[in-house]
């Protein structure tokens, strides 16, 4: 059983990657080539938000500390076997993990301000471009 949680805490760990790759990546795709581009990623990333600021006030009773938690996290680190209140839970950053792995590593406060800045250039182009 502990091979099998190991399998499905990297399978949701390169999950939560490829939707982080289209996040991303979606600021590289021309919007003459899909023309519903700029729609689809606002609505993407303000939803993403939207469902981490939800999480972390849904966990708020269990950690007593407020934070944007992805649930996709959540479940990867309930998988690895560290409990919700586990702190290894709560301030994990997947793409955090994912630079590390390749051995770059960035501290938490750049995916957070790379999470906003995206979501205010996302809204910027929704709303004046679109």
């Amino acid at each position: 059983m502990e091979k099998l949680k190991k399998a499905a805490a990297e399978a949701v760990f390169w999950l939560h990657f490829a939707l982080v790759a289209v996040w991303f990546g979606l600021f590289l795709a021309p919007e003459s080539l899909w023309s519903g581009k700029i729609s689809f990623h606002f609505w993407f990333i303000l939803i993403a938000v939207a469902m981490q600021f939800g999480w972390g006030f849904l966990m708020l009773p269990i950690t007593k500390k407020y934070r944007m938690v992805c649930p996709l996290t959540t479940l990867m680190q309930l998988l690895r076997g560290y409990n919700i209140s586990d702190e290894r839970n709560n301030n994990h950053s997947c793409i955090k993990e994912f630079f590390h792995r390749i051995g770059k590593p960035v501290p938490k406060k750049a995916v957070t301000i790379s999470t906003f800045v995206s979501l205010g250039i996302v809204t910027l182009q929704y709303f004046f471009l679109h």
